[in-house]
């Protein structure tokens, strides 16, 4: 199984016997206990996966097994036939993602306080992500790492970012070294990467580098010629795009319109993927939005159910006149 933290240098067998079993018979009394309650579909398994992998890394914690040592226990690795299962919820499933957090603890944490089902995406560089990202793993959020791209402007996507040209092993070492900074993630988004995303011999070993993490790929989207979606495919990778981005315009009146337009857009197809941003008025706007959202009868979902939900359907999507996640180019951070 692979490990956590790609950097982290394994840890020495130990010498004394029977952690290996004890690991062992957990994980196999985990497995059969989330094969029995799926037979259920009223039961959340990958809730169940959780709930019961804690426990058992408290018993490992108590038999001073260490938990770094089963970090790749994780919730993005819980057994793939039973992550190919996409809900059978007929509600209207909306995915929001908070991106670019990691940076400013307080707007961070105050993404955290939003409901649990929002996704929440961490920039690598941010020498907090890996201890915020925890944080918010453990307030239930699903995790997501921000993998910075060049983008075809000025902007500076960062010191780390993937680039053109910079040859596969480069580009593998650099997705490497994103992806260790950041701690209990699910998948992967891009954060900037209109140029990037365009050159598929580029996004290649990075996709490659994904699917050995048996992670999804988000397209952001940031431009309508991105190979993100059909490499993803090619390989084999649970992949889709965002639908609209909630904050270009970050007054209240602009981002409730764009709340409406996620509920329309929800309401015409099954799902929607929202993207925002850690501004004040957008966490606002969220807050009170989403204390009504079930009595006008949509659900908040973490994006890896939505994609396999879309997965699941294949299905042609109708716009009813909103438009199907259109490109743009990144504005200055």
């Amino acid at each position: 199984m692979r490990r956590r933290y790609p950097d982290q240098v394994p840890e020495a067998p130990s010498k004394r016997g029977g952690g290996l079993g004890l690991f062992a018979t957990a994980f196999a009394l985990m497995l059969g206990a989330m094969v029995a309650l799926t037979a259920d579909s009223h039961v959340d398994a990958q809730r169940v996966f959780v709930e019961v992998k804690e426990s058992i890394s408290k018993t490992l914690s108590t038999f001073n097994m260490g938990q770094r040592r089963y970090a790749s226990l994780r919730t993005g690795e819980w057994p793939e036939t039973l992550a190919q299962s996409p809900s059978r919820d007929a509600t209207p499933a909306i995915a929001i993602v908070i991106d670019d957090l990691g940076g400013n603890v307080t707007r961070t944490t105050q993404a955290i306080a939003l409901p649990a089902n929002v996704t929440l995406s961490f920039l690598p560089d941010s020498s907090r992500a890996q201890e915020l990202s925890r944080r918010a793993h453990q307030a239930g959020h699903e995790v997501i790492v921000h993998l910075p791209m060049q983008p075809s402007g000025k902007e500076n996507p960062g010191e780390h970012a993937l680039r053109v040209g910079l040859g596969s092993d480069e580009l593998q070492r650099r997705t490497t070294w994103a992806l260790s900074r950041v701690a209990e993630y699910d998948g992967v988004n891009n954060h900037m990467g209109s140029r990037f995303s365009e050159s598929r011999a580029d996004v290649m070993p990075v996709m490659r580098e994904v699917r050995s993490r048996r992670l999804f790929f988000l397209d952001s989207r940031t431009s309508a010629k991105s190979q993100v979606e059909n490499v993803a495919r090619e390989l084999g990778v649970l992949t889709g795009r965002r639908d609209i981005f909630l904050d270009d315009d970050k007054s209240a009146s602009a981002i409730a319109r764009q709340l409406e337009r996620v509920e329309e857009f929800a309401r015409q197809n099954g799902t929607v993927i929202a993207i925002g941003h850690p501004y004040p008025e957008t966490f606002k706007a969220l807050a009170k939005w989403s204390k009504t959202i079930k009595e006008r009868g949509f659900r908040l979902a973490p994006v890896r159910e939505v994609l396999l939900m879309r997965e699941a359907r294949t299905p042609t999507l109708v716009t009813a006149g909103i438009s199907l996640a259109p490109a743009r180019q990144e504005p200055q951070k």
